[in-house]
């Protein structure tokens, strides 16, 4: 038996022509497809093709595009999380008007059409996850809610839109990783939840993606007792996998999370990968060598679920992006997902000051810094990274404080830093405005005359837009 094509192999876009000869040795052996990480969107393309002309079947070239293209693939377009998009689209009650629901198809839309222009047929999303655990660190603003029926909402819109323009949608991580406070990328998470509980609330969007015709499942590194009492993880798991299939009645594709995260728990990825494959599991996301697994899967018995994972290509029109256009779009609805918790008002003073705190390597803050510094031309402005000491007192006297919080969710990094929570409890009483840009949970109990912004992410689209709403006062 072929065990290449059970799996589904990472690709480095920067390094696609460096490294050509490699992807098409895979193609070669046989490999399901790549995962796309990074690199330009000309020089993917052109990659792809050529590895696809290769291929005795039609590759699986699939993408974590939850945010667009521009996630990935420079000269994409990128667009705000999914908790800013739901922000922005529906009300308190997940009523949406039509103008509005137009909004969020046409960004369903541009995801796909780009998505297809670059060579690629299955976005690794939505995201079904119910982010019900504000400690949770690496879901939180990727999940469009903290309920069933939001989730279950925005999840079955990107279904049925991907999938119409030829892109096949994966929902994740089933049968839920919003309840959780480990990020699988490290460690093991377990969900404790009974059955019944299950049912009702972390299973719901995944039953309603079955119905709406979801052709591809992942399954999250995820301890759930209820579905299987030994503790394996349901990414290897064959009463997970049974339970899928039976209770739930899914019929179509079942994909790990990718085989190198900590989330396997005690396993090494080869015998992860033989337990994935007896439990009934389709496709092995992204193990570190595909050439070591195959090997010892050769030496094994594994029993494999042979099914045409390649999926037929659907005759659909293939568009050319507006890529201007599409930018326009993700501005817009950057703007509309903005939630200001308060009233805003004019600053009382012409020489704010500007503290940004930041747990991430990258320089943050410097678009917020000049929208605002083009009103205030007296503004001063403090930068704090990691680990920085917050000395404060001889700079506060007579200013009003603007406090902009930068983290971003990251796989690996496990959610934000004590350092950053530290450095919000220590200023929550000395600001007039608390801007997040990133999880708003960050923010969330900050009580008292402070106004808090949320943005859900730091784009400089997303900063221009806070700016612009600090100024009108």
């Amino acid at each position: 038996m072929n065990f290449y094509q059970f799996i589904i192999s990472r690709l480095n876009g920067r390094d696609i022509e460096k490294e050509v000869d490699y992807y098409l040795g895979l193609v070669r052996k046989g490999i399901a497809g790549f995962i796309i990480f990074g690199g330009e969107l000309n020089t993917v393309k052109q990659g792809i093709k050529k590895l696809q002309r290769e291929a005795d079947n039609r590759l699986i070239i699939a993408s974590d595009l939850e945010r667009g293209l521009g996630q990935q693939l420079e000269g994409g377009t990128i667009f705000p999380p999914a908790m800013a998009i739901a922000k922005a689209i529906k009300n308190s009650k997940l009523k949406v008007q039509n103008s509005k629901l137009k909004i969020l198809r046409d960004v369903f839309k541009t995801v796909a059409i780009e998505a297809r222009y670059a060579g690629i047929n299955t976005i690794f999303a939505p995201v079904l996850d119910i982010n019900t655990n504000p400690k949770n660190p690496i879901i939180s603003t990727r999940a469009f809610g903290e309920s069933a029926e939001s989730v279950s909402f925005f999840g079955c819109e990107m279904i049925k839109i991907f999938q119409s323009y030829g892109i096949t949608a994966c929902g994740k991580h089933f049968p839920g990783h919003g309840d959780t406070e480990t990020d699988s990328h490290i460690k093991l998470p377990k969900i404790k939840k009974d059955i019944k509980t299950l049912s009702k609330t972390e299973l719901a969007p995944f039953r309603n993606a079955v119905k709406a015709g979801v052709r591809m499942i992942m399954l999250g590194h995820l301890n759930v007792p209820a579905l299987d009492p030994s503790g394996v993880p349901v990414s290897l798991s064959q009463k997970a996998v049974s339970y899928l299939r039976n209770k739930l009645g899914f019929k179509g594709v079942i994909i790990t999370d990718a085989m190198n995260m900590g989330g396997i728990g005690k396993y090494s990825e080869e015998e992860a990968s033989f337990m994935t494959l007896n439990a009934g599991v389709d496709i092995l996301l992204h193990p570190t060598d595909p050439d070591r697994v195959v090997a010892y899967l050769e030496g094994k018995d594994a029993r494999c679920r042979i099914q045409d994972t390649r999926f037929k290509r659907t005759k659909t029109r293939q568009f050319i992006p507006d890529f201007s256009e599409h930018k326009r779009l993700a501005e817009k609805i950057t703007k509309m997902a903005i939630k200001i918790d308060g009233r805003l008002k004019p600053l009382h003073f012409f020489a704010p000051l500007l503290i940004i705190l930041s747990d991430d390597a990258d320089k943050k803050g410097i678009t917020l810094y000049t929208g605002l510094k083009s009103g205030y031309h007296s503004l001063k402005c403090l930068h704090f990274k990691q680990g920085e000491d917050l000395k404060l007192d001889s700079v506060l006297k007579g200013r009003d404080v603007i406090v902009a919080v930068f983290s971003c969710i990251r796989a690996w990094k496990g959610g934000a830093s004590p350092w950053l929570l530290k450095c919000i409890t220590e200023l929550k009483d000395k600001a007039e405005i608390f801007i997040s840009f990133g999880s708003p949970y960050l923010i969330d109990n900050i009580r008292g005359d402070v106004i808090k912004i949320y943005a859900y992410w730091d784009s400089d689209s997303a900063q221009k837009a806070v700016a612009e709403v600090i100024m009108k006062g």
